[in-house]
């Protein structure tokens, strides 16, 4: 059986259902029928490794989980605003933005030590994680809950400073 008649026999007879389960995961007609496409593609670029007789619909649905959790975390990291929504903020004329630093300072020394040190890398030098935790010789994951004690600490200590 040639690749073109395993794809139509075993993949997109299911197609109805996958539109339905994409509309629910993307809760965006436009999002799901990308979606759905995106998976027939892909599935249909690797149907070679598909196991004729196997689950099938299982198999598919397994593509378009993982093309949605992809697609998601780039929405998160890269978010994506309407210029309707968007509202233009007020202007502030900061008549003396050293003093605004000093007070920033001021604050950032009340954080502990091994959190400040994490802020002020990630957030003012804009090191990667990954380069923070080859400068602090710490493992990924002790930068990560620090970054994330630190910003919760110093959310605190902005919160009582004002």
């Amino acid at each position: 059986m040639e690749k073109r008649d395993v794809f139509l026999t075993e993949a997109y007879i299911h197609y109805d259902y996958f539109i339905k389960i994409a509309r629910k995961m993307t809760q965006n007609d436009f999002d799901a029928e990308d979606l759905v496409q995106d998976t027939y593609i892909r599935a249909f670029k690797f149907i070679d490794s598909f196991e004729t007789g196997t689950n099938s619909k299982a198999w598919i649905y397994r593509i378009m989980k993982n093309l949605f959790i992809n697609f998601s975390r780039k929405k998160m990291a890269h978010p994506q605003y309407s210029l309707d929504s968007l509202t233009t903020e007020p202007i502030f004329d900061d008549p003396d933005p050293t003093l605004r630093h000093y007070e920033l300072t001021r604050l950032m020394e009340k954080v502990k030590d091994e959190y400040r040190q994490v802020i002020i890398l990630f957030h003012l030098k804009q090191f990667s994680l990954i380069e923070i935790s080859q400068q602090l010789n710490w493992p990924l994951g002790t930068v990560k809950s620090r970054l994330h004690r630190a910003r919760k600490e110093f959310k605190k200590v902005l919160i009582e400073g004002i």
